[in-house]
Parts: structure tokens; sequence; C-alpha cells
């Protein structure tokens, strides 16, 4: 049952709300337990301690069966509550304790208030209250649907990118003078932007030209004493300037318009329907800048946002995140502990403060701003917002990097609107331009520039700072000279270190050869060895890729490309680094990144080459490379807080990233946020969060593997001997490791392989019925349940019984084959033979065969129905010496015990799902006694009686030596595995 102490409190937080306390147990069952703690609205309400993600499926059941209510579930260790109202789709909402009145409570407490028709109606309502970005999903699906329409409304002479970034700027500046005017800074008239443009259709007049060009370029983005006659009718408007109303390039280079019908929609949809408010807790259906996030959403098609591997980050698990990483970055700075700086973000100190106001931070795939705008929040403190301090860490203290033009516009919307808000209630003439965002937020690629390895040159540092301060403090014209000075600065310094890189290969490419034709002692030439010639080749392909770009750019005075190193060079020089570099990167397969992408990734960064093997498959995620880079930027003593794919805590791909991390930094925190309810973004995988700082870890480190201070350690010395990251708790990999001891492991005596594949399955998958007599029935990985598998499919087999293909076709194979032969051969694996062949046949051939899914929410395995059967390769295959020996493997892996095992070193996938792949399967214990068992190959015939299934757990348990604790510990993963 929950603890007293939890109920009590959830009970003390309904009468809070408004609500009527109680407190009684309501049921108890293997996944959690529930105390009604009391009413609200009507409803009841019930608390539990159980994980997030335990709370999130007794919120699903209470739903299906009809219970309306609420959950909540406190998870003290993250400092957050968990609240889930119990009505389709469930929602778990991570609420943050440490604020006095959180926004979801607040929503929650007006919505129980309200009288209700019925207990559904109420339902809803709350449901409806914790659905913190409703109002932003749907602004930001008009925003979608308008720029798409602006796209294919303007010329298609002009590029599809240019037409999509000058839509893009109209309609966020639309959308931040809708902030400017809720404020009364629009000639004090909330309803200025509406008045305006009706009176431009009245007078028949465009509204590009006559009312958007001169509000944005001669008004806003012009001083007062410099605006015409024209520009001054439009009454009290600040000089906001900022580079937000400055033409872009694309303005300057196009003179685009869209017609009045566009704009009468565009302003129906934004300026009439959407109401905004600067008020952080205005979350009662109006827009917050805390909103905008889901703007990074609506401006990108779901093709572009896996391509580029972009998702929105949860404002909670931002502010969770960055948390730590201070906490863990200032401690040793301030010598202090973890948990009192993480205590005292919410109350600074003047120590504290002037700490906090001193910290860089790069956001190196800055997305929508989510984590730079966090950053500004607790690097601000508590308390109302200060302009001033609010300024300088915009200006100074605040940097990111996107590839994508259009997030980086949305980040400085996001900062720019952070500094109005920090001057609420001025009057328009006491508003101070916006700081220029030009040289602090920049479009360009932070893993591929052509600096790499490159130095620039000290005095050269000082100039771009220079640069760099100018471009800031300047507006209007003086501003657009002072960043045509920076942008030719940029290319002189990336010239300049180009140059001197040259000059090193060359030195280097030298040397090898000088020792090759240096006589040794005995007076003969070794000549040049083949580690030399690599080494040499690998010199020379570098420098002739650094001739042919610094040829490139000399010729080119527009093609100075992106720089990490000269964008914020000052920055780099003066400290060496970023303080923080954060973040949630791209996580994009290796098989969506471009093969020359690939190349330049591989040869630049170490953790990115992948383990032994060919082709993409070997090859980390995009991830990885940011997490080498990220580090690379660091200060020393800095501090890394990454959102990784939580799998590369243990594939093989992630070694190197693995062994980098455990061995030259410090690793605070490393954290599976499966089950945070506050992590809940759209991605297909897991979140890791990663927080490490660039220092040696001290004897006996221990790394916390959750975000809070107080969470489970784990010894980092014992991850650097294990080579991956074991993320359940200590006790249990003590379990783990003591029965790994005892029990040589799967592989040792048998060899998982995957199932057949075919490289094109619309050839062989389920071919017309004229076929049948060639066809084999087929296992698809869902296809299989414990005990039980049951083909769905049926697989052309052009090949003898043991799976050698056959010299030629019968006629009517042939016929449908050939249909599809270019695609056969140029399957990745078609290297030699027929190209009507399939591939891994042998887990086909075998007469007794024990088969699991690949991919599944727990490991389910069976033996296969018969010898015609064979299993695809969403299956695992092993093949046995006999039938009772595959009966006996088969129960022994559908025990819950070793359900529990493979799922600590499986993969974690999307849905709650792991890969039980050859390594996680095979290092499961598999005693030499098992195989022989005819206890446990009983099981297998009487898998359907679930006392039977109880027993099977009871003899494994035997087997292992288990005792009552050492299941008590392995239990929540074997619940994560049902």
């Amino acid at each position: 049952m929950p603890s007293g102490t939890s109920s009590a409190a959830m009970a003390a937080l309904v009468h809070r709300l408004g609500g009527e306390a109680c407190l009684f147990p309501v049921a108890a069952d293997s996944e959690g337990a529930l105390t009604e703690v009391g009413r609200l609205g009507g409803l009841p309400v019930w608390s539990t301690d159980a994980p997030a993600g335990v709370a999130r499926k007794l919120a699903r059941r209470l739903a299906r069966h009809g219970s309306l209510g609420l959950l909540l579930a406190h998870q003290a260790e993250r400092g957050t509550l968990a609240v889930a109202a119990t009505v389709e789709p469930v929602r778990l909402v991570a609420v943050p304790l440490h604020q006095a009145e959180p926004l979801a409570l607040q929503r929650l407490a007006r919505a129980a208030r309200a009288l209700r028709a019925t207990p559904l109606e109420m339902a809803i309502a709350c449901a409806e209250a914790l659905d913190l970005d409703a109002a932003g999903r749907q602004v930001f699906a008009v925003l979608h649907r308008l720029l798409l329409q602006a796209v294919e409304s303007l010329p298609s002479r002009v590029p599809r990118d240019d037409r999509h970034a000058w839509a893009l700027a109209q309609i966020t500046r639309l959308l931040f003078l809708r902030f400017v005017e809720s404020e009364g800074w629009l000639d004090g008239n909330p309803r200025f932007l509406a008045e305006k443009f009706d009176a431009c259709l009245t007078a028949g007049r465009d509204p590009t030209r006559h009312l958007l060009q001169p509000l944005f370029f001669g008004t806003l983005n012009r001083d007062v004493a410099r605006r015409s006659r024209f520009a001054r009718a439009f009454g009290a408007i600040p000089f906001l300037n900022g580079g937000l109303f400055e033409p872009t390039a694309v303005e300057r280079t196009y003179q685009l318009r869209l017609t009045a019908e566009y704009w009468r929609d565009a302003f129906a949809a934004l300026v009439d329907r959407v109401d905004v408010t600067l008020d952080p807790d205005g979350g009662d259906g109006r827009v917050t800048p805390e909103l905008l996030g889901r703007a990074f959403e609506g401006v990108m098609d779901t093709d572009e946002r896996k391509r580029e591997g972009a998702f929105f980050t949860p404002p909670a698990l931002v502010d969770e995140v960055l948390r730590a990483a201070l906490a863990c970055h200032l401690a040793p700075l301030l010598h202090r502990t973890e948990t009192a700086i993480a205590a005292a973000l919410d109350d600074p100190d003047p120590l504290l403060r002037r700490a906090l106001l001193d910290v860089t931070v790069l956001d190196p795939a800055a997305g929508s701003g989510a984590f730079l705008v966090g950053a500004l929040a607790l690097l601000h403190g508590p308390g109302p917002r200060q302009p001033a301090r609010i300024r300088h860490l915009v200006s100074h203290r605040l940097f990111g990097v996107d590839r994508h033009p259009g997030a980086v516009r949305l980040t400085e919307l996001r900062l720019w609107l952070e500094v109005l808000r920090a001057m609420r209630g001025s009057a328009p003439s006491a508003l101070p331009p916006l700081p220029n965002l030009d040289a602090i937020v920049r479009a360009g690629d932070a893993l591929v520039d052509p600096l790499f390895g490159c130095s620039i040159p000290s005095a050269m540092a000082r100039e771009l700072g220079a640069q760099h301060a100018a471009v800031r403090r300047l507006h209007g014209v003086d501003k657009r000279a002072a960043l045509a000075a920076l942008r030719r600065g940029e290319r002189v310094a990336i010239l300049a270190a180009m140059a001197r890189r040259e000059e090193a290969l060359s030195r280097r490419i030298l040397e090898v050869l000088e020792r090759g034709r240096s006589p040794t002692l005995f007076g003969d030439r070794p000549g040049i060895d083949a580690a030399a010639r690599h080494d040499l080749r690998v010199l020379q392909a570098e420098r002739h890729d650094l001739r042919r770009e610094r040829r490139r750019i000399t010729r080119d005075a527009a093609a100075a490309p992106f720089a990490l190193e000269t964008a914020f060079a000052a920055t780099l020089a003066r400290r060496g680094g970023f303080d923080l570099v954060v973040g949630n990167p791209p996580w994009v397969r290796a098989e969506r990144i471009p093969p020359a992408t690939r190349r330049v990734l591989a040869a630049r960064y170490r953790w990115w080459r992948g383990s032994e093997g060919r082709g993409w498959r070997h090859l980390p995620d995009l991830a990885v490379a940011f997490a080498e880079r990220s580090f690379g930027l660091l200060a020393p003593g800095g501090t890394l807080a990454l959102l990784v794919p939580a799998k590369l805590a243990t594939v093989d791909y992630g070694a190197a990233c693995r062994a980098g991390l455990t061995s030259r930094a410090t690793l605070h925190r490393v954290a599976d946020l499966a089950d945070d309810p506050s992590a809940g973004f759209e991605a297909t995988t897991y979140p890791l969060a990663v927080i490490a700082s660039r220092r040696v870890p001290p004897d006996g480190h221990a790394v916390r593997l959750g975000l809070a201070a107080n969470a489970p350690a784990q010894s980092q010395a014992a991850w650097r001997a294990a080579g991956r990251w074991m993320l359940a708790p200590p006790a249990v990999q003590r379990v783990a490791a003591r029965i790994a001891a005892e029990h040589p492991p799967l592989r040792a005596m048998f060899e998982p392989r995957l199932g057949i594949k075919t490289g094109v399955n619309a050839a062989f998958l389920d071919p017309p019925d004229t076929l049948r007599a060639w066809c084999r029935p087929a296992l698809r990985g869902r296809d299989i349940r414990p005990f039980l598998a049951t083909p769905s499919s049926w697989l052309l087999w052009p090949a003898q019984a043991d799976g050698t293909p056959w010299d030629t076709l019968p006629a009517p194979l042939y016929q449908h084959l050939m249909q599809y032969a270019a695609a056969l051969q140029r399957r990745a694996d078609q290297h030699s033979g027929p190209w009507w062949q399939l591939f891994r046949t042998r887990g086909a051939v075998a007469s007794h065969r024990v088969v699991w899914s690949d991919i599944a929410t727990r490991l389910a395995a069976t033996v296969v129905p018969d010898n015609a059967t064979v299993p695809l390769n969403s299956c695992y295959v092993m093949a046995l010496p006999s039938r009772h020996a595959a009966e006996a493997v088969t129960a022994w892996l559908n025990s819950t015990w070793i359900g529990a095992l493979a799922r600590l070193t499986a993969e974690p996938a999307a849905g709650n799902c792991a890969r039980f792949a050859a390594r996680a399967i095979g290092g499961v214990p598999l005693p030499s006694g098992v195989p022989g068992n005819a206890t446990l190959a009983a099981f297998t015939h009487a898998a359907a009686d679930r006392d039977v299934v109880a027993a099977l757990d009871d003899c494994v348990a035997d087997y292992l030596g288990l005792d009552r604790n050492d299941r008590a510990l392995l239990q929540p993963f074997a619940m994560r595995s049902a």
C-alpha cells in the first residue's frame, strides 16, 4: 500500500485544491496499490506510490474499466507529482512540486469548482485542465497550415526553401506582435492589428506593401525621431529592432507578396481567434511563450522531422535536466554539495546568484530554444524578472546553433519574448530596442564545419570578439555594417585557420615520409610500413579536402560557411569552452544520414565510427556525434547535459562513446527516463539523460542512476570495466552479477541468429496463390506468444531444403521474380550467387528450433511448430539438438526471471518494448542441465495452465538460487517485461 505519509500528503493536496479529503485503501495487485485520498469535483482521487510507468498502466486500466477519477503518483525522488484523469486518451502529467502554485494544479482546481452534469463531463474537464499545451497545439496546427498555403501561393520560380523562409518571417513577426499588442504597446490599442488590417482592406490597399512592410521596417525597426510621417501615423509604437524587424536576405533578394485573401485568413486565424499573454500562468486557453516550443513541430512536416531528428522537449523535463546539470557543475566551484546547490536554486544567496550570472551555456542543436529559455530562467533566479539581468544573460551567456533557419528564428523569438516579459508595465516609449541575437543564435551545422582540427589565432579571436560586441550594441544601418564586418572577419579567420592546418598536415606528411627514408643504425632504409601508409593516406586525404574547401571559399566571397570556432571565438578563447553544453540533439539513425555525411562524421568523430562490420547498421545514431562534439566544446571543468537515445547505454555502437565518457569525464547522472512522466515527448525511442563534467573522476566516484541527487548510485569504475552502462539499481545488478558468475551464458552452448532476410519482401512474402507449391509457412515476430506460434505469412522458397539456392527457377517462379530482378540485384547482401537467393537460411533448416520475437514487450519464446515453418528476420532463432531440448529451453526463456534478466541488458525500443537481440539473449544464464531437464520440457506442454506457469517460475528460481529478496528485486523488471 502507499505509505501513510505519502497518502496523507496527497489527501492534504486534495483539500488544498478545494476537494474533500479522506483516507482508505482501495485495491492492491501485482502492479501497484491504490488509496482513495479524497474527492474533487465529485470524482474520486486515488493515490499510489508506484513508479510513473506503473501509474500510467493503472490509470489506463481504470479508464478501460470505466472507473472515472484522478490518479496521483508522488515521485518523491524527482520532486514531482504525476497526475492523470482516467479517461481516454490517458495523459500522465508531471507537476513540479518545487513551484509554489503549479499551473496544472491551478487549472485542475478551477475545473473542479465548475458544476458538471455527469461524472464523465467532470472527468473530461479535469483531463482538459491537465492538458497544458492544448492551446499551443491548436494554434500551431493553424500556423503550419498558413505556412504551407503561403509556400504554395508564392511564385514557383523562387526556391521552396526561400519561400518557406519568407513566409515564416512574416508569420512569426505577426505572432510576436500579438504578444506586444497584448501588453498595450501598440499605441495602447488591444485591437491595433485587426483595426489597421481592416482599414487597409477598406482602402483597397495591398496588406504586404501598405501595412506589414511599413509597420515592420519603417516603424518597429526605426527610431521614433527618424520615422516618416506615414510611420508616425501608426501612433505610439516602440522601437524594437533586434533583428526581427530587419529585412532578411530573402526579402532583400525577392519582392514577394501574398494576396489580400491570404492575409484575411491569416489575420482571422492568428489575430482574431488567438488570445495570447506574457503571463507564464495564463494557461486558461491563452497562448503563452512557454507554448511556442510546439511551433517547431508546427512548421516542420513529418518527413522533415524524421530527417532532422527534431522533437519537442517538454518544459518540465528541460527544467529537471538543467537543475541537475547546474547543481553538478557549481557544487565543486562553490565547495557545496549538489543537494545544497539544487535546493538553493529556488532561493539563491548572493554568492550563488553571482555564479549563475557567469555561467555560459551552448545548445548545439537549439531547436525551438527550450533549453536556452529554461537556462535563462534558472540563471536569472526566482522572483520578478530584472530587465538588466535578463538582457545580460541573453546577450552574453546564452548561445545556440541549429541547421534549420526556422529553428533559429523561433529560438530568437522565444528569447525576445523573455526580454519583453521582463519589461511588463513599461510605457512603449520606455522600451529599449531588443538585443541583437545575430551573433548569439546562429544557423549552421555544429557537427560539420571547415575548421575541424583547426585553431583560430588568438589575435583574430579577440578581433572577432570586438566585432561580436559591435553587432550586439548597434542598430539600424550601423548594425548592418557591423554584421557585414563580422561576417568578413569570420571568413578571414576561417581561411587563416585552414592555412595553418594545411601547413601542419604537410609537416606531418613529411615526417612520415622522412621516417621511411631515414637510415637505421645499420645503414638500411626501413621504408614505409602498412601502418605508416595508412596514416599517410589519411593525412593526404584530409589535406586534399582542406585545400579544395579553402580554394572554394577564396574564390567565392559569399561562400564562407558557418564555423562554430569563429562564431563564438571570443568565448572559446577566453574560457577555453562553454561552462554548460546542453540540449536534445537530433536522434537520427545512420541509414537516414547521407553517405557523404556519414564519411565525414566517421573521419572526424572517433565515438561515431561504430563497431566492426559493413554498412550503416553498424554505425551509431547521430546523437553520438553530438555527444563527442559537445564534450569537446566544454571548458575545463565544464558540464555536459544531453538527452540521447536510451539504447546508447547498451548497444555495441555506443561502446566508444561510453568508454570516452567513463575514462575522460566525471559522470554525474545517467538517467533512464522511460518511466518519467515529464519525458513524454513524441519520439520513437526512450530518452536517456547524461550529465558529465570534463574532469577526471575522483577515486570511488559513483554515478547517480536518476536525475535526483539521492538516486541509486553505481560505481563509475565498474562501468569502465564492464563497457556497458547497466541502469538497473545496484542491488539488482548484484543479483544479476552473482547469477552470471555461477552459471554459464546461453551463448556458451547455443547461438541465437536472426531469421531469414529477403531484402525485398514484396518479391517473396505472400506471393500469388498460384505459387503456393513453392512456399513455406513464415513466422513474423508478431506471430509469437509464449509457447505458441501461428504463422501468418507464406514465403517463396527458391532453394533446396538446406537453404542452398536453386541454379535455375521453374518458369512460374522466374516470371514472378523477374519483375523484382533489379531490386533484388541491388540488395546489400547480394555479392555473389543467384539474384533470387534468400539470406541467413541456416535458421530455417535445423530440425529442432526455438524462436522468439526481436522486438516485444516481453521475452516470449516457442518451439517452431514444424520443420517446414521458417522464421523471418523480425525473429531470432536457435537450433537445438533435440525436440526435448528445444522444449526445455523454451520453458526456460518464458520464465519470469529469465525475461527480467534479459530486459536488464536488452536495447529499449518504442512502446515499452525491448529488442531481444542475440547479445541480450545470449547473455542470459543457461545451466548445463537445462536442455536435458524433463520437468522444464513438461512445462512447455502444459503452458496454458496458470498454475503451471507459476510452478515454472519456482523451478527456474530454484535453478538460479533466487531467494525471496532476489525475486522482490527482479520483480519490477519482470513486470516491465510483461
